[in-house]
C-alpha cells in the first residue's frame, strides 16, 4: 500500500485487481483521484473503483434510487449505439459520454451519463460505473462492456452488446402482440357476458314470471347466474379483488411461482411459444457473451440469473454445475427434456470443431426464427378460436334468453 507523506492531503478508498485477476482493497492518500490510479497502475494494480469522501460506488448515490437511474431500453439501445460508433471511430470513451450526454434532451438520460461520467473521470471502469444503474443495464451488457475493457476492443463489443438488446426487444415485442389479442378478445367476452347477466336478463326475469311460462333448463340456470351477480353486487368485487390479490402474492412464493411456470410451459398454444423464448434467450444471451470472450461459467452462470422461469434456472443451474466438473456444454443439454435434441447436437459439433461462440451465434438465430415462426402461426390459429369461444360464450346468453319467447308463443296460442 503507497501512502503520501503530506498529512493534509485527502484519503482514497480503492478496490483493484492485480495481474491474475485477484481482488484488493485498500486505502490511499494522495492529491486527486487520478493520483491514486496512477500509483496503483505502477504497482501492477488495475483500478476499479476509487471513493473520496461520498462512496462513489454506491448503488444509491448521484440517483437517489436502489439500483441507480431507471432509463428505457429503446434510450440503452441509442445510446449504446452512439458510443459504440464513436468509440470505434477512435473518439475516447470521456469524450464520447461528453458529446452524448450534450445531445440528449432527456434529463434522465442526462443524468444518468452524468453520474458515469463522473465516476469514468474518477478512475472507476465503466462497467463498474454501469452497474450501479442495474435498472437500465442488464448483467449481461455489464458483462460484456467487462470483457470489453480486458480485451480493449470496446467498440466492437458495444455494437454486439446493442445488438442483443435489440433482437431481445423485437422478440419480446412479438410475444407480447401475439398475447395482447387474444387477452382483449376474452375480456371483451367476459364483460358482455356480465352486463347481459346483470342488466339485461333481470328485465326478462319481470317478463318470463308474468307470463307463467315453463321455462328452459338453458334459461333457468342464467337466470340463476344473473340473481347471483344481483345479490352480491357489492361484496362479489371485493371477493374477486382479493382472491387477486392471494394470487397475486401466492405466484411470488416458491411454490406458486413453480406452479404459474409449469402453465407457462404447458398451458395448450402458448406453452411451445414460452418454451422457444425463454430458450431463444439463453441461448443468445450464452452466444453473445461467449463470442465477447467471457468464460463460458460465467456466460452459463448469467444465462442461469437472469432466466425468468424457474424450470430454465434449474437447467442452467445443472448445465453450471456440470461444466465445472469437466462435462462439456452439450451433454447436460442433451438430457434435459427442454432443449430440442437438434440443438444440443449443433452445440456438441460446435465443442468439437472448437468454435463454440460462432456455433452459439448461429444457434440463437436459429431457435429466435422458429420463435417467430411459432408466433405468426399462433396468430394464425388464435384468432378464429377466439371468434369461435365468442360466438359461444355471447350467442349461447342470447340463445338462452329468446327460447322462453318460443315456449310462451305456444302457452299464448293454446
Amino acid at each position: 500500500m503507497t501512502q503520501s507523506l503530506n498529512p493534509v492531503m485527502p484519503t482514497y478508498t480503492y478496490t483493484a485487481r492485480d495481474a491474475n485477476g485477484n481482488l484488493a482493497n485498500g486505502t490511499m492518500t494522495a492529491a486527486s483521484v487520478n493520483e491514486v490510479t496512477q500509483l496503483l497502475r505502477r504497482e501492477g494494480k488495475y483500478p476499479t473503483s476509487v471513493q473520496a469522501g461520498d462512496d462513489l460506488t454506491n448503488p444509491t448515490s448521484g440517483s437517489g434510487k436502489k439500483g441507480g437511474i431507471k432509463i428505457s431500453r429503446a434510450d440503452v439501445i441509442q445510446l449504446s449505439t452512439q458510443l459504440s460508433v464513436m468509440v470505434e471511430t477512435g473518439v475516447t470513451l470521456s469524450e464520447a459520454l461528453e458529446c452524448v450526454a450534450q445531445q440528449t434532451e432527456k434529463p434522465k438520460v442526462k443524468e444518468l451519463i452524468d453520474d458515469v461520467l463522473r465516476l469514468v473521470h474518477s478512475g472507476v471502469d465503466l462497467s463498474t460505473a454501469l452497474s450501479r444503474h442495474e435498472r437500465s443495464f442488464p448483467r449481461l451488457y455489464v458483462a460484456i462492456i467487462r470483457a470489453s475493457e480486458k480485451s480493449g476492443m470496446m467498440g466492437k463489443l458495444l455494437g454486439r452488446a446493442t445488438a442483443y438488446m435489440r433482437d431481445e426487444q423485437e422478440t419480446l415485442r412479438k410475444v407480447k402482440g401475439a398475447l395482447i389479442y387474444p387477452t382483449m378478445m376474452l375480456l371483451f367476452a367476459v364483460s358482455t357476458t356480465i352486463f347481459l347477466l346483470a342488466f339485461v336478463l333481470p328485465k326478462f326475469t319481470a317478463i318470463y314470471a308474468s307470463k307463467a311460462a315453463a321455462l328452459p333448463m338453458p334459461t333457468k340456470i342464467l337466470m340463476g347466474m344473473s340473481d347471483f351477480l344481483v345479490d352480491h353486487k357489492f361484496s362479489l368485487p371485493v371477493v374477486v379483488a382479493a382472491l387477486a390479490v392471494g394470487g397475486f402474492f401466492y405466484s411470488k412464493t416458491d411454490r406458486g411461482e413453480r406452479i404459474v411456470h409449469w402453465l407457462h410451459l404447458h398451458v395448450p398454444l402458448l406453452g411451445p411459444m414460452f418454451r422457444k423464448l425463454h430458450l431463444a434467450r439463453s441461448l443468445r444471451m450464452i452466444g453473445t457473451m461467449a463470442g465477447a470472450g467471457v468464460t463460458l461459467t460465467e456466460c452459463v452462470g448469467t444465462a442461469n440469473d437472469l432466466c425468468g422461469n424457474v424450470y430454465f434456472r434449474e437447467l442452467w443451474t445443472d448445465v453450471l454445475q456440470k461444466i465445472q466438473v469437466g462435462r462439456q456444454l452439450w451433454e447436460p443439454l442433451s438430457e434435459n427434456a427442454l432443449v430440442p435434441r437438434s440443438i444440443s447436437q449443433m452445440i456438441a459439433s460446435g465443442e468439437r470443431s472448437g468454435k463454440l461462440a460462432l456455433v452459439m451465434d448461429q444457434i440463437s438465430g436459429y431457435a429466435e426464427m422458429e420463435l417467430k415462426e411459432q408466433i405468426t402461426e399462433l396468430t394464425r390459429y388464435i384468432e378464429p378460436i377466439m371468434i369461435v369461444v365468442m360466438g359461444i360464450i355471447i350467442g349461447g346468453v342470447a340463445l338462452a334468453l329468446l327460447l322462453p319467447i318460443f315456449t310462451i308463443s305456444r302457452v299464448v296460442a293454446s
